[in-house]
Protein backbone atom coordinates (compact mmCIF):
# COMPACT_ATOMS: atom_id res chain seq x y z
CA UNK A 1 0.00 0.00 0.00
CA UNK A 2 1.37 3.42 -0.81
CA UNK A 3 2.04 5.58 2.17
CA UNK A 4 1.26 9.10 2.55
CA UNK A 5 3.75 11.29 2.28
CA UNK A 6 3.37 13.57 6.12
CA UNK A 7 5.03 16.81 4.19
CA UNK A 8 2.64 16.74 1.59
CA UNK A 9 -1.02 17.82 2.42
CA UNK A 10 -3.72 15.08 2.53
CA UNK A 11 -5.55 13.52 -0.40
CA UNK A 12 -8.88 14.84 -0.94
CA UNK A 13 -11.71 12.39 -0.97
CA UNK A 14 -13.62 11.85 -4.07
CA UNK A 15 -16.72 14.33 -3.52
CA UNK A 16 -14.28 16.79 -1.97
CA UNK A 17 -11.99 16.43 -5.23
CA UNK A 18 -15.18 16.69 -7.47
CA UNK A 19 -16.70 19.55 -5.80
CA UNK A 20 -13.47 21.58 -6.35
CA UNK A 21 -13.38 20.90 -10.20
CA UNK A 22 -17.02 22.09 -10.11
CA UNK A 23 -16.52 24.87 -8.40
CA UNK A 24 -13.47 26.15 -10.81
CA UNK A 25 -15.81 26.74 -13.16
CA UNK A 26 -19.65 26.20 -12.34
CA UNK A 27 -20.17 26.79 -8.42
CA UNK A 28 -24.07 27.21 -9.39
CA UNK A 29 -23.87 23.14 -9.61
CA UNK A 30 -24.37 21.59 -6.09
CA UNK A 31 -22.51 18.47 -5.80
CA UNK A 32 -23.58 15.87 -3.44
CA UNK A 33 -21.51 13.47 -1.94
CA UNK A 34 -23.65 10.41 -2.02
CA UNK A 35 -23.33 9.76 -5.40
CA UNK A 36 -20.28 7.45 -5.79
CA UNK A 37 -18.07 7.60 -9.11
CA UNK A 38 -16.85 4.19 -10.31
CA UNK A 39 -14.57 4.06 -13.29
CA UNK A 40 -13.99 0.74 -15.71
CA UNK A 41 -10.71 0.64 -17.42
CA UNK A 42 -7.76 -1.03 -18.87
CA UNK A 43 -4.34 -1.35 -19.89
CA UNK A 44 -5.35 -2.48 -23.68
CA UNK A 45 -8.49 -2.88 -25.79
CA UNK A 46 -9.67 -5.59 -26.33
CA UNK A 47 -10.19 -7.27 -22.88
CA UNK A 48 -13.90 -6.61 -22.68
CA UNK A 49 -13.61 -3.53 -20.48
CA UNK A 50 -17.10 -2.08 -21.91
CA UNK A 51 -19.08 -5.48 -21.81
CA UNK A 52 -18.35 -4.87 -18.04
CA UNK A 53 -19.30 -1.52 -18.12
CA UNK A 54 -22.85 -2.19 -19.68
CA UNK A 55 -23.70 -5.43 -17.72
CA UNK A 56 -22.30 -3.97 -14.19
CA UNK A 57 -24.41 -1.09 -15.22
CA UNK A 58 -27.74 -3.31 -15.73
CA UNK A 59 -26.78 -5.55 -12.63
CA UNK A 60 -26.30 -2.62 -10.38
CA UNK A 61 -29.60 -1.24 -11.86
CA UNK A 62 -31.58 -4.53 -11.49
CA UNK A 63 -30.40 -4.20 -7.41
CA UNK A 64 -32.64 -0.93 -7.67
CA UNK A 65 -29.30 1.89 -7.89
CA UNK A 66 -30.19 4.89 -9.90
CA UNK A 67 -27.35 4.41 -12.26
CA UNK A 68 -25.79 6.77 -15.08
CA UNK A 69 -23.10 5.13 -17.61
CA UNK A 70 -20.61 7.77 -19.22
CA UNK A 71 -18.84 6.27 -22.22
CA UNK A 72 -15.91 8.33 -22.14
CA UNK A 73 -14.00 5.94 -24.29
CA UNK A 74 -13.30 9.39 -26.50
CA UNK A 75 -13.54 8.87 -30.29
CA UNK A 76 -13.80 4.63 -29.84
CA UNK A 77 -17.25 4.60 -28.42
CA UNK A 78 -19.54 1.78 -28.77
CA UNK A 79 -21.36 1.13 -25.94
CA UNK A 80 -24.64 2.23 -27.10
CA UNK A 81 -24.98 -1.00 -28.89
CA UNK A 82 -24.93 -2.75 -25.90
CA UNK A 83 -27.41 -0.33 -24.56
CA UNK A 84 -30.01 -0.81 -27.38
CA UNK A 85 -29.81 3.05 -27.40
CA UNK A 86 -29.34 5.50 -31.11
CA UNK A 87 -28.72 8.63 -29.83
CA UNK A 88 -29.11 12.02 -31.23
CA UNK A 89 -26.65 13.97 -29.28
CA UNK A 90 -23.62 12.67 -27.69
CA UNK A 91 -20.35 13.33 -25.64
CA UNK A 92 -19.17 16.32 -28.04
CA UNK A 93 -22.87 17.89 -28.28
CA UNK A 94 -22.09 18.86 -24.46
CA UNK A 95 -19.05 20.47 -24.66
CA UNK A 96 -19.74 24.36 -24.61
CA UNK A 97 -19.64 25.84 -28.36
CA UNK A 98 -19.81 22.05 -29.90
CA UNK A 99 -19.09 23.06 -33.49
CA UNK A 100 -15.92 25.14 -32.69
CA UNK A 101 -14.75 22.12 -30.67
CA UNK A 102 -15.16 19.80 -34.21
CA UNK A 103 -13.93 22.48 -36.06
CA UNK A 104 -10.71 22.92 -33.56
CA UNK A 105 -11.74 26.73 -32.52
CA UNK A 106 -12.33 25.80 -29.10
CA UNK A 107 -12.02 28.94 -27.01
CA UNK A 108 -12.82 31.21 -23.55
CA UNK A 109 -16.45 29.34 -23.40
CA UNK A 110 -14.95 25.82 -22.57
CA UNK A 111 -14.73 26.83 -18.83
CA UNK A 112 -18.12 26.52 -18.61
CA UNK A 113 -18.25 23.06 -18.12
CA UNK A 114 -20.56 20.04 -19.97
CA UNK A 115 -23.96 19.35 -19.02
CA UNK A 116 -23.73 15.40 -19.19
CA UNK A 117 -26.94 15.17 -18.03
CA UNK A 118 -28.57 17.26 -21.01
CA UNK A 119 -27.48 14.23 -23.56
CA UNK A 120 -28.08 10.97 -21.33
CA UNK A 121 -30.86 9.13 -22.10
CA UNK A 122 -33.18 6.13 -20.09
CA UNK A 123 -32.34 3.12 -21.72
CA UNK A 124 -34.41 -0.50 -21.43
CA UNK A 125 -31.45 -1.87 -19.14
CA UNK A 126 -32.98 0.43 -16.17
CA UNK A 127 -30.00 3.16 -16.15
CA UNK A 128 -29.11 6.61 -18.00
CA UNK A 129 -26.70 6.83 -20.53
CA UNK A 130 -24.31 9.16 -22.08
CA UNK A 131 -23.11 8.14 -25.22
CA UNK A 132 -19.51 8.71 -26.40
CA UNK A 133 -18.57 10.76 -29.49
CA UNK A 134 -17.40 8.12 -32.73
CA UNK A 135 -16.25 9.39 -35.75
CA UNK A 136 -15.54 12.76 -34.38
CA UNK A 137 -11.50 13.36 -34.81
CA UNK A 138 -11.07 15.67 -32.21
CA UNK A 139 -12.94 14.20 -29.56
CA UNK A 140 -9.80 11.57 -29.17
CA UNK A 141 -7.73 14.63 -28.38
CA UNK A 142 -8.87 17.23 -26.53
CA UNK A 143 -7.10 20.10 -25.69
CA UNK A 144 -6.61 20.05 -21.69
CA UNK A 145 -9.52 22.43 -20.90
CA UNK A 146 -12.14 20.37 -22.82
CA UNK A 147 -10.77 16.99 -20.94
CA UNK A 148 -11.82 19.13 -17.96
CA UNK A 149 -15.05 20.42 -19.09
CA UNK A 150 -16.29 16.82 -19.43
CA UNK A 151 -15.13 15.57 -16.25
CA UNK A 152 -16.78 18.57 -14.55
CA UNK A 153 -19.51 17.82 -16.34
CA UNK A 154 -20.35 14.77 -14.27
CA UNK A 155 -21.88 16.93 -11.51
CA UNK A 156 -24.57 17.19 -13.28
CA UNK A 157 -25.78 13.72 -12.86
CA UNK A 158 -24.70 13.18 -9.66
CA UNK A 159 -27.36 14.79 -7.70
CA UNK A 160 -30.06 12.19 -9.68
CA UNK A 161 -27.41 8.70 -9.11
CA UNK A 162 -26.37 6.65 -6.85
CA UNK A 163 -23.49 5.51 -8.92
CA UNK A 164 -21.88 7.13 -11.89
CA UNK A 165 -19.86 4.26 -14.15
CA UNK A 166 -17.53 5.68 -16.29
CA UNK A 167 -16.05 3.32 -19.25
CA UNK A 168 -12.99 5.45 -19.98
CA UNK A 169 -10.72 3.96 -22.74
CA UNK A 170 -7.89 2.09 -22.89
CA UNK A 171 -4.31 3.37 -21.78
CA UNK A 172 -3.16 5.71 -19.77
CA UNK A 173 -3.78 9.03 -22.18
CA UNK A 174 -4.36 12.81 -20.78
CA UNK A 175 -8.16 11.49 -21.30
CA UNK A 176 -8.25 8.73 -19.55
CA UNK A 177 -6.49 9.87 -16.56
CA UNK A 178 -9.04 12.99 -16.24
CA UNK A 179 -11.51 10.95 -15.05
CA UNK A 180 -9.86 8.08 -13.59
CA UNK A 181 -8.86 11.28 -11.12
CA UNK A 182 -12.51 11.56 -9.90
CA UNK A 183 -13.24 8.20 -9.36
CA UNK A 184 -13.61 6.51 -5.87
CA UNK A 185 -13.26 3.18 -7.10
CA UNK A 186 -11.06 2.36 -10.29
CA UNK A 187 -12.02 -1.59 -11.96
CA UNK A 188 -8.75 -2.64 -14.12
CA UNK A 189 -10.23 -5.09 -16.03
CA UNK A 190 -7.63 -7.60 -17.38
CA UNK A 191 -7.55 -10.98 -19.25
CA UNK A 192 -4.56 -13.83 -19.05
CA UNK A 193 -3.28 -12.95 -22.00
CA UNK A 194 0.68 -11.38 -21.33
CA UNK A 195 0.12 -8.35 -23.33
CA UNK A 196 -2.85 -7.64 -21.62
CA UNK A 197 -1.34 -8.38 -18.12
CA UNK A 198 1.37 -6.36 -18.63
CA UNK A 199 -0.28 -2.87 -20.26
CA UNK A 200 -2.42 -3.43 -16.92
CA UNK A 201 0.23 -3.46 -14.61
CA UNK A 202 1.88 -0.02 -16.87
CA UNK A 203 -1.57 1.57 -15.95
CA UNK A 204 -1.70 0.64 -12.32
CA UNK A 205 2.02 2.08 -11.91
CA UNK A 206 0.99 5.10 -13.27
CA UNK A 207 -1.90 5.42 -11.11
CA UNK A 208 0.15 4.73 -8.15
CA UNK A 209 3.17 7.06 -9.35
CA UNK A 210 0.91 10.23 -9.47
CA UNK A 211 1.89 13.45 -6.94
CA UNK A 212 0.23 13.03 -3.52
CA UNK A 213 -2.59 15.47 -4.40
CA UNK A 214 -3.73 13.94 -7.13
CA UNK A 215 -3.14 10.32 -6.43
CA UNK A 216 -6.18 8.23 -5.63
CA UNK A 217 -6.71 6.18 -2.35
CA UNK A 218 -4.85 2.89 -3.34
CA UNK A 219 -7.32 0.51 -1.77
CA UNK A 220 -9.59 1.95 -4.67
CA UNK A 221 -7.67 0.00 -7.31
CA UNK A 222 -9.24 -3.48 -8.01
CA UNK A 223 -8.57 -5.93 -10.44
CA UNK A 224 -10.96 -7.82 -12.24
CA UNK A 225 -9.74 -10.50 -14.32
CA UNK A 226 -12.13 -11.34 -17.21
CA UNK A 227 -12.35 -14.36 -20.03
CA UNK A 228 -10.78 -16.84 -17.85
CA UNK A 229 -11.35 -20.49 -18.03
CA UNK A 230 -11.66 -21.34 -14.63
CA UNK A 231 -11.21 -19.75 -11.97
CA UNK A 232 -8.17 -20.79 -10.86
CA UNK A 233 -6.59 -19.08 -13.76
CA UNK A 234 -8.00 -15.65 -12.51
CA UNK A 235 -6.60 -16.07 -9.03
CA UNK A 236 -2.83 -16.67 -10.63
CA UNK A 237 -3.19 -13.85 -12.92
CA UNK A 238 -4.37 -11.90 -9.35
CA UNK A 239 -1.57 -13.34 -7.51
CA UNK A 240 1.12 -12.40 -10.34
CA UNK A 241 0.07 -9.05 -10.94
CA UNK A 242 -0.70 -8.35 -6.60
CA UNK A 243 2.96 -9.82 -6.00
CA UNK A 244 4.52 -7.67 -8.56
CA UNK A 245 2.54 -4.82 -7.53
CA UNK A 246 3.60 -5.01 -4.01
CA UNK A 247 6.77 -5.70 -4.42
CA UNK A 248 7.56 -2.62 -6.73
CA UNK A 249 5.18 -0.63 -6.12
CA UNK A 250 4.02 -0.88 -2.56
CA UNK A 251 0.52 -1.09 -3.46
CA UNK A 252 -2.15 -3.37 -2.54
CA UNK A 253 -4.36 -4.68 -5.12
CA UNK A 254 -7.46 -6.40 -4.25
CA UNK A 255 -9.55 -9.01 -6.71
CA UNK A 256 -12.99 -7.68 -7.25
CA UNK A 257 -13.84 -10.21 -9.75
CA UNK A 258 -13.76 -13.36 -12.14
CA UNK A 259 -15.19 -13.36 -15.41
CA UNK A 260 -15.32 -16.61 -17.34
CA UNK A 261 -14.76 -16.93 -21.23
CA UNK A 262 -18.63 -17.84 -22.15
CA UNK A 263 -20.15 -18.33 -25.43
CA UNK A 264 -23.40 -16.48 -23.55
CA UNK A 265 -21.62 -13.75 -23.03
CA UNK A 266 -20.47 -13.53 -27.10
CA UNK A 267 -24.51 -14.53 -27.86
CA UNK A 268 -25.10 -11.29 -26.31
CA UNK A 269 -22.67 -8.61 -27.72
CA UNK A 270 -23.62 -10.52 -31.41
CA UNK A 271 -27.54 -9.78 -30.47
CA UNK A 272 -26.18 -6.55 -29.02
CA UNK A 273 -27.77 -7.44 -25.83
CA UNK A 274 -26.69 -7.43 -22.25
CA UNK A 275 -25.97 -11.06 -20.82
CA UNK A 276 -27.01 -10.15 -17.10
CA UNK A 277 -30.84 -10.15 -18.43
CA UNK A 278 -30.17 -12.20 -21.89
CA UNK A 279 -28.85 -15.47 -20.27
CA UNK A 280 -29.04 -14.71 -16.64
CA UNK A 281 -28.10 -18.19 -15.54
CA UNK A 282 -24.87 -18.24 -17.70
CA UNK A 283 -21.43 -18.56 -15.74
CA UNK A 284 -20.95 -14.69 -16.94
CA UNK A 285 -24.24 -13.20 -16.13
CA UNK A 286 -23.70 -14.69 -12.41
CA UNK A 287 -20.05 -13.35 -12.00
CA UNK A 288 -21.00 -10.01 -13.21
CA UNK A 289 -24.04 -9.65 -10.86
CA UNK A 290 -21.70 -11.15 -7.67
CA UNK A 291 -19.64 -8.11 -9.04
CA UNK A 292 -22.41 -5.74 -8.65
CA UNK A 293 -23.16 -6.82 -5.61
CA UNK A 294 -19.77 -6.85 -4.09
CA UNK A 295 -19.35 -2.99 -5.30
CA UNK A 296 -23.32 -1.84 -4.14
CA UNK A 297 -21.77 -2.96 -0.72
CA UNK A 298 -19.29 -0.39 -0.84
CA UNK A 299 -21.78 2.46 -2.50
CA UNK A 300 -24.42 1.46 0.34
CA UNK A 301 -26.89 0.47 -2.21
CA UNK A 302 -30.09 -2.19 -2.00
CA UNK A 303 -28.50 -5.76 -1.36
CA UNK A 304 -29.87 -9.09 -1.43
CA UNK A 305 -29.10 -11.76 1.36
CA UNK A 306 -25.51 -12.31 2.21
CA UNK A 307 -23.59 -15.18 1.36
CA UNK A 308 -22.92 -17.37 3.86
CA UNK A 309 -19.26 -18.26 3.88
CA UNK A 310 -16.28 -16.85 6.10
CA UNK A 311 -14.53 -14.68 3.21
CA UNK A 312 -16.97 -12.77 0.81
CA UNK A 313 -14.82 -13.49 -2.36
CA UNK A 314 -14.33 -16.92 -1.24
CA UNK A 315 -18.20 -17.28 -1.82
CA UNK A 316 -18.29 -15.51 -5.17
CA UNK A 317 -15.85 -18.15 -6.16
CA UNK A 318 -17.91 -21.04 -4.81
CA UNK A 319 -20.89 -19.93 -6.21
CA UNK A 320 -19.00 -19.22 -9.86
CA UNK A 321 -17.21 -22.71 -9.64
CA UNK A 322 -20.77 -24.48 -9.86
CA UNK A 323 -21.98 -22.14 -11.98
CA UNK A 324 -19.44 -22.80 -14.32
CA UNK A 325 -19.19 -26.41 -13.59
CA UNK A 326 -23.13 -26.86 -15.01
CA UNK A 327 -22.57 -24.92 -18.23
CA UNK A 328 -19.33 -27.49 -18.70
CA UNK A 329 -21.58 -30.10 -17.99
CA UNK A 330 -24.50 -28.89 -20.00
CA UNK A 331 -22.05 -28.52 -23.16
CA UNK A 332 -20.30 -32.15 -22.60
Amino acid sequence: MIMPDPSQPPVPDQAARLRELVALAAPAHAVGSSCSIIAVTSGKGGVGKTNVSVNLAAALAARGLRVALVDADLGMANADMLCGVSPELRLHHALPNPDATVHGRIGAHASAGADLAAISVPTPLGFRFVPGSVGVARIADLPAAEQRALVRGLATLEQRHDVILIDTGAGMSDGVRSFLEVASVVLVVVTPEPPSIADAYALIKSLGRRSPAAALPPQDIRLVVNQVSEPAEGERVHGRMARVCREFLSLSLPLEGIIPHDPALRRAVMERRDVVRAEPDCPSARSLRLLAESLARRVGGPLAPPLPATSVFGARLAVWRRAFSRSIARRA
